[in-house]
């Protein structure tokens, strides 16, 4: 089987989904601010804080959009002419450096800052199998767990994809969606992915298989419609109600995952709140898709996975250095010490970036090409 290609490959990168990316991945930051500031220290001391965790409880809800995004890339850009060893070597040359990289960093801090290290639990991260069933820990860097569940769910879908002809393939990807959301809307929470229901399906690899396999189908749509969205243009009425529609649509995805605990408990409706909005920005004819297609949502989605793995450390040490030992300080200023965080876990993500996964991609790209 294979898959038709977007006319235009410069047209393949989408600036304004970078930007997506980079405000969702720090949603996802709020969500583990409980595990080492707001909470874990001053519960109930700060209210604002104790405000903020209530605020905050469906904050681990983007995680099922960076699934979505992966699988739209996955299957509009990948090469399927490619070995499945090829492509699965690609795989963990892209993710495994920052996973070996934070745990060896978190290892040797630890030494000399007691912020905790699982020796045996990491061995699931450092090996990439920590959420598919086989443990129920999630070691120091609960990050590594998406990394895992995504490497194996591309690996599934890719050698799939090669082996199955198209119609069986929509088919079975269809029904892995249904099955997957309806596990995981079943056994909904915010420590869900680790579990095994029935002994047997780990619910954050049907996390993973559910929204890779909604990705699938969005690349499916775009390329069989990209030219006619590319002559598309839409008269100023319909560019204005596009631009509704876009700040609308992502001001309730930020409202109701860190701005206030959402009422509604099916939390399924946000996934489906983030489809109609990634397509939007994947068509491009709002104004807010159109300004936020440039360099600067490029530069700052660049840095978005290595702030998603590198965030459950910075928070780690800041809560010792900062909130334990210098209390007084977030205590007098609990605003700015949310502020100072954040822009630590944004740089520590920049330089990250940089100056490890650029350079050891790299280097592991030549040394196994």
């Amino acid at each position: 089987m294979r898959i038709e290609r977007a006319t235009l490959k410069s047209n393949l990168y989408f600036k304004n989904i970078d930007f997506l990316r980079f405000v969702f991945i720090l949603i996802v930051c709020c969500c583990h601010l409980q595990f080492g500031v707001t909470n874990l220290f001053f519960n109930g001391k700060i209210p604002l804080y104790d405000t903020l965790q209530k605020c905050f409880t469906y904050s681990w809800i983007p995680v099922e959009f960076f699934f979505i995004i992966s699988g739209f890339f996955m299957f509009l850009k990948t090469d399927f002419s490619q070995s499945f060893i090829t492509f699965a070597k690609n795989k963990l040359i892209r993710f495994m450096p920052l996973i070996w990289f934070i745990c060896g960093v978190w290892f040797v801090t630890n030494l000399f800052i007691p912020i905790g290290f699982c020796y045996q639990e990491n061995i699931f991260s450092l090996l990439n199998i920590q959420n598919v069933g086989v443990t129920f820990q999630s070691g120091d860097f609960s990050s590594s767990w998406f990394v895992s569940s995504l490497f194996w769910t591309m690996c599934f879908y890719f050698y799939l994809f090669k082996i199955a002809k198209k119609e069986w393939f929509n088919l079975i990807t269809a029904c892995l969606i249904f099955l997957c959301y309806t596990l995981w809307i079943s056994n909904i929470g915010i420590h869900n992915r680790l579990e095994n229901v029935g002994s047997l399906f780990n619910i954050g690899l049907a996390r993973a298989f559910a929204g890779v396999g909604v990705g699938y189908f969005i690349a499916q749509m775009y390329q069989k419609y990209s030219e006619k969205i590319t002559a598309f243009n839409p008269n100023i009425t319909l560019k204005i109600l596009f631009t509704i529609a876009e700040c609308s649509l992502i001001s309730s995805l930020i409202y109701n995952t860190c701005m206030h605990c959402m009422e509604y408990k099916n939390c399924f409706i946000l996934v489906i709140n983030f489809v109609v909005l990634f397509i939007l920005f994947l068509i491009k004819k709002g104004y807010l898709s159109q300004i936020l297609n440039n360099n600067i949502s490029c530069f700052l989605g660049k840095n978005t996975f290595a702030i998603f793995l590198t965030h459950n450390f910075v928070i780690s040490v800041y809560g010792i250095l900062i909130c334990q030992k210098n209390w007084r300080f977030p205590m007098h200023h609990p605003i700015l010490n949310l502020v100072v965080l954040f822009l630590i876990i944004i740089i520590f993500g920049i330089l990250t970036h940089y100056k490890v996964e650029i350079p050891a991609t790299k280097y592991l790209k030549e040394k196994f090409k």
